[in-house]
Order: structure tokens, then C-alpha cells, then sequence
């Protein structure tokens, strides 16, 4: 209670407490507020951030609310000083842009793609219910009950509820748009079962660009072919992962949902272009191709050969045709996507049939693994992004650990093998648990990206040196 009056006293005087490095802006619509998820420690907050020194709290919570939600906002009085930030009553110069659908947690969807840390520190940005917001779901569990209180002294904002923003993209995805909305309207026109087969068909098909496929694909890998083929795995996944995530924060380009809500059909962040699940599907249906033609002659055996190359081709098709129907990517986002990821797949085929630097004496080296990651570091400073942080990390584990990898051929029995991956596999399981269980306790974007950091480092360094000393200790003699 005494704390109360102290902080209305000097609320009341205008007197700016010691230690105060933020600035928040609380900013209402009814009896809803403006609450942002965050891409980091993957939790609803309000809009807000660090006071730099050439700025005043005020123009901090003002330069943060349009930073980060993309809300050009007037500060209206200073509501109180909690712990070491300024919380601002705060109210929008213009209508907020609001979705007419809610998004999978029915919460209210505010148009904010185009604010500058959106993809980077921003999944999205919402109007929310304070009475709906848990402690758990809240970044500051401690002023969950404080958020009723503070949008009960906040004017109100006015909205604009949007269906169409067709007119704020180029020509070519105003046409893929109609394209899109007629193609759902086709599917959703058909009888249950079919419509029942193809929702079964497009998950099946999307799957190579989850990311538990991919940890499924790398034990398999494991087990079939050891160390020295998953660092061939590696080096692909962390390169797709790195270009996609370039491009998709270099053009950021919104997704066609963000356009036209009535087109999402599944849960989808960030930005659109290139299609990261298309990309990786090309690329991982693409290298199995190669292996196997490698491995059987299209003269002995070519209608095999035509019928998996069938298989493939429809299998990377799908996948960018499941994208298009979810309405998380534009057509022209997957053909794009396709095509990178072919190009892609001959540099590696090249790469691996080099007789001047094979890929297999490149992740051998210790060498190519620090050149790779010190250029994946200079890029993170500038980038900031947290993908790139801890891709890093990732390659920072292959570093310390390369000198485990058997650089020869060994040979286990299928048993030990199977022990080999399984062993592997609840490592990766226990240690990923770990990692986010102590990362959600954090309310720190610096600590919570040291936490998942370091729990990169422990995972890769796992996936890697254990089936190394496992696959010397169980070879046969």
C-alpha cells in the first residue's frame, strides 16, 4: 500500500525515478489491449523497450510501439512507474488495422507485418482481452492483474476491420490471390471424403519441412550411414535454413493470409517468401534422388528409375502445393523455391564428386566448419536475427566436436545401430526439454537467447560425438 502512494506521489509530480531504463506503451480498443508475441522468449507482451540515451521515456514508448507493432501512437499521461520502466497511456493517430479472423488462439489479429522488428523480435500482434491472459502466457507474470487496471485509465483507440488488402501488393500476387481463393473454394466444394483425403495427403506431403521430420530424417541417417553422413546432412540443413531465412528477412514479403485472412488455413509467422518447407522439400527429395540413381543404373533398371523420379517430382510438387492451399505462400513463392532448391542440389552433387575440394575432405575439416561459422557470425551481428544466433552456435558445436567423427569406414550390426540412434534420439529429446523449460522461466530476451544458444551447442555437439564414440566402441573387429 505505501508503495502504491509513493509511486502515485511521484507519478503525480512528474519526477522520473533512478534506475528507469524502459518504456512501455499500453494502448486500448474496449476492453481489449494491444499485446505483442514475441519470437524470442515466445510470450504475449506489451509494446516497449530500452530508453536510449538520446531519448526521453516518452519518445521511447512512442519509437517502440511503431518499431514493434507498426503504431504510429500519441502519448496521452504517464499511468506508473513498474519496476524499472515507464508505463504510458497511449492512443493511435489512425484506426488500428484488425483482421476479420481471429488467429488459431481467438485472438484478434492487428495487421503489423510492415513494422520494422516483425519477423525478427515480432511474430504478431494482437487485441487481446486482459481477463483472457494468463500469468504463464504473460512475459511479466507479476503485472498480469495490473493490465485491467491500466487500459481502465487508457483512452480508447478507434479500428478498421479488414477482409481485403489486395490493393497494398504488387499485381502478380493480387492475381495469385484470386488464383488461391478459387482453388480453396474448390476444395472446400468437394464431398467429405475427399475433401478428408486431401487434408490427410497435404499433411503428408508437407512434412518434409517440419522440424521433427528433419530430426527424424537425421537419426535415420544416423543409423544407415553413421557420422560422416550426417555431417553431410548438416551442412545442407544448417545452409537451406541460413538462405531461407536471408531472403525471407531481406524481401520481406507478407504471407497471403496477412492479405486475405479468409485464405489461412493453418498457423504461419514471418514472412512469406521463399517458401522455407518448398526449399527444404526440393532439396531433401532431391539428394535422395541422387542416391539412389547413384546407386542404381538407369541402364539396368530405368523404369524403377522413371517411376522414383515420379515419385519425387510429385512429392516436391505437393509440398508446394499443400503451401499454396494453407495460404502461407504465394504460387510464385514455391516456384522460386523449387528452383533454388534444384540449383541447390546439383551444387552439392557437384561439391560431392569434386575431385579438387569433395565434399567429404570439407566436413572433415575443422577448418571449413570455422571459416563456415565465422561467416555465418559476421552476418548474425549484422542481422540479428536469433535463426542466425544460433546457427552458430550449431556450427560451433561441429567445430568443437569434428575431431570425434571417425574419418573411416565402419561397420555395426543392425542392432547397434538401432542402440546408436536411440540413444542419440533421447539425448536430443531430453536436453531440447530441458532447454525449453529453462528458457520459459526467463523474462530476458538476452538470457533466454544465451539459454537456447547454449542449448544448440549441447544438441549438435550430442548429435554428433555420441554416434562417433558409440559407432568406434560397438564396430566389429
Amino acid at each position: 500500500m505505501l508503495d502504491s502512494v509513493v509511486d502515485k506521489e511521484i507519478v503525480q509530480k512528474n519526477i522520473v525515478p533512478e534506475g528507469i531504463v524502459g518504456a512501455v506503451c499500453v494502448i486500448r480498443h474496449d476492453d481489449k489491449i494491444v499485446m505483442l508475441s514475441e519470437v524470442i522468449t515466445k510470450k504475449l507482451s506489451l509494446p516497449g523497450g530500452y530508453i536510449d540515451p538520446e531519448n526521453t521515456a516518452k519518445e521511447a514508448a512512442v519509437r517502440e510501439a511503431l518499431e514493434e507493432t507498426g503504431l504510429v501512437v500519441s502519448i496521452d499521461k504517464l499511468l506508473q512507474y513498474r519496476g524499472r520502466a515507464a508505463i504510458y497511456s497511449c492512443v493511435t493517430d489512425t484506426p488500428i488495422l484488425v483482421s476479420s479472423r481471429d488467429d488459431h488462439r481467438n485472438y484478434t489479429v492487428v495487421a503489423s507485418w510492415f513494422a520494422e522488428h516483425f519477423g525478427k523480435e515480432v511474430k504478431r500482434v494482437y487485441l487481446i482481452d486482459p481477463d483472457n491472459v494468463s500469468s504463464d502466457e504473460y512475459r511479466y507474470p507479476d503485472d498480469t492483474n495490473l493490465l485491467a487496471k491500466w487500459i481502465k485509465n487508457t483512452p480508447n483507440s478507434e479500428i478498421t476491420v479488414y477482409s481485403d488488402l489486395s490493393d497494398k501488393v504488387n499485381a502478380l500476387h493480387r492475381f495469385e490471390l484470386t488464383l488461391m481463393n478459387d482453388f480453396q473454394q474448390w476444395v472446400k466444394s468437394q464431398s467429405n471424403i475427399i475433401k478428408s483425403l486431401f487434408d490427410v495427403t497435404m499433411t503428408v506431403v508437407n512434412l518434409p519441412g517440419e522440424a521433427y521430420f528433419l530430426l527424424f530424417v537425421t537419426i535415420v541417417v544416423i543409423a544407415l550411414y553413421g557420422p560422416m553422413a550426417l555431417l553431410q546432412l548438416l551442412v545442407i540443413l544448417v545452409g537451406v535454413i541460413f538462405i531461407s531465412s536471408l531472403l525471407k528477412n531481406g524481401v520481406a514479403s507478407p504471407r497471403p493470409f496477412y492479405i486475405v485472412p479468409e485464405l489461412q488455413q493453418t498457423n504461419a509467422y514471418g514472412f512469406s517468401f521463399p517458401s522455407g518447407h518448398t526449399l527444404m522439400a526440393t532439396v531433401l527429395w532431391g539428394m535422395l534422388w541422387c542416391f539412389v540413381r547413384e546407386k542404381n543404373s538407369i541402364a539396368k533398371r530405368p523404369k524403377s528409375i522413371s517411376l522414383f523420379t515420379l515419385f519425387i517430382v510429385l512429392m516436391i510438387i505437393g509440398q508446394a502445393i499443400a503451401r499454396v492451399w494453407y495460404g502461407v505462400h504465394y504460387m510464385s513463392d514455391t516456384i522460386a523455391s523449387i528452383i533454388l532448391g534444384i540449383v541447390i542440389v546439383i551444387l552439392w552433387r557437384k561439391w560431392r564428386h569434386s575431385n579438387e575440394i569433395p565434399l567429404k575432405d570439407s566436413i572433415a575439416s575443422k577448418w571449413f566448419w570455422l571459416g563456415t561459422m565465422i561467416l555465418v557470425g559476421v552476418i548474425a551481428s549484422v542481422t540479428q536475427l536469433p535463426d542466425h544466433v544460433y546457427l552458430f552456435s550449431a556450427l560451433l558445436a561441429i567445430f568443437l566436436s569434428i575431431e570425434f567423427v571417425p574419418k573411416y569406414s565402419i561397420t555395426l550390426s543392425v542392432f547397434n545401430r538401432f542402440v546408436t540412434a536411440l540413444i542419440t534420439l533421447i539425448g536430443i529429446v531430453v536436453i531440447g526439454y530441458f532447454v525449453s523449460s529453462l528458457a520459459h522461466r526467463s523474462t530476458v530476451s538476452l538470457i533466454v537467447v544465451v539459454i537456447n544458444s547454449i542449448g544448440s551447442v549441447v544438441t549438435i555437439g550430442w548429435a554428433v560425438i555420441v554416434p562417433s564414440v558409440l559407432y568406434k566402441k560397438l564396430a566389429k573387429e
